[in-house]
């Protein structure tokens, strides 16, 4: 059984079994610790291999999935018109999607060539590195997600690129990596960084899936995980709480009300019952009331 599903089945808190069947799954379950971080808000939904794998902490908003995607072919479940409907849904229990994004995995076993320059990073020392201001994605510093192993790339006694590896879940070890001196882009530094961390990981242990998470809008940072020898794994989305921003005014008999959540349409709906007149705009965030009394 692979790494990915074992941590999947994890952050789901399902039988990896129930991952290898035909067909899209949702269940409710509160987060867990073993779980990767993307696993420990509201809801996440994972695609893969055309498959959604979906878990919330609300029965309500599970069973509203499963209703409207549960026949999903999830291969093509970012189309826009799908991510509309997905979204419409959330806002009716004042959830959101906030984050998405596609991991990597490494395609096979990477062979460890450290070249000139290249020297690794035991845990124990990567401490002292928070001094350097300018490292923002290789190293976390969180006692929650501790940092395991890291790679440096030095020309001439400097730091010019740094990559290291860091707890997230039971078996995942998140990579990132960073050039410090933009006069070393397009120099394929950052791919031979990942590349070799990867490589030492798999060969000190089996028992670790080195994971590269990245934007769909950085393309730069997807083909560094491709030149690196890995694969697209999984999508995901994020499901977290909306933020409800709002005020209220009046003028008169006037009461206005400013939204950015539409689920106060189902307050106007209440009170256009009982016999408030509704006004709405155009860009479907003003509501007005007028009182006929």
């Amino acid at each position: 059984m692979s790494l990915i599903t074992k941590q999947l089945a994890l952050d789901l808190q399902v039988p990896a079994s129930r991952l290898q069947n035909t067909g899209n799954l949702f269940v409710t379950r509160p987060p867990v610790p073993t779980a990767r971080s993307w696993a420990r808000d509201v809801g996440d939904i994972v695609i893969r291999k055309g498959r959604l794998w979906v878990r919330t902490t609300k029965p309500e908003v599970t069973a509203a999935l499963a209703d409207a995607f549960g026949q999903a072919d999830g291969a093509w479940f970012l189309e826009m018109k799908t991510v509309e409907q997905l979204t419409e849904l959330l806002r009716n229990f004042g959830l959101k999607v906030t984050n998405m994004a596609p991991f990597f995995v490494p395609s096979n076993q990477l062979s460890r060539q450290l070249t000139a320059g290249m020297h690794l990073i035991e845990a124990d020392a990567i401490p002292k590195y928070q001094a350097n201001h300018a490292i923002k994605m290789a190293f976390g510093y969180d006692p929650a997600a501790p940092d395991r192993l890291g790679i440096g790339y030095e020309l001439d006694g400097d730091l010019v690129a740094v990559a290291g590896a860091s707890q997230n879940g039971r078996y995942c070890w998140e990579i990132g990596v960073e050039l410090l001196d933009p006069a070393f882009r397009h120099q394929g530094i950052a791919s031979r960084l990942v590349q070799q961390l990867t490589a030492e990981i798999q060969l000190r242990r089996q028992d670790v899936l080195p994971l590269y998470g990245t934007q769909f809008s950085h393309v730069q940072s997807m083909n560094v995980a491709i030149r690196a020898g890995f694969v697209l794994g999984w999508t995901e989305l994020l499901i977290g709480k909306a933020v409800l921003k709002w005020c209220l005014g009046s003028s008169g008999d006037m009461i206005w009300l400013r939204s950015t959540d539409r689920m106060f349409c189902k307050i106007t709906k209440v009170c256009a019952r009982n016999g408030v007149a509704l006004w709405y705009t155009l860009s479907g965030f003003f509501w007005v009331f007028q009182s006929h009394q």
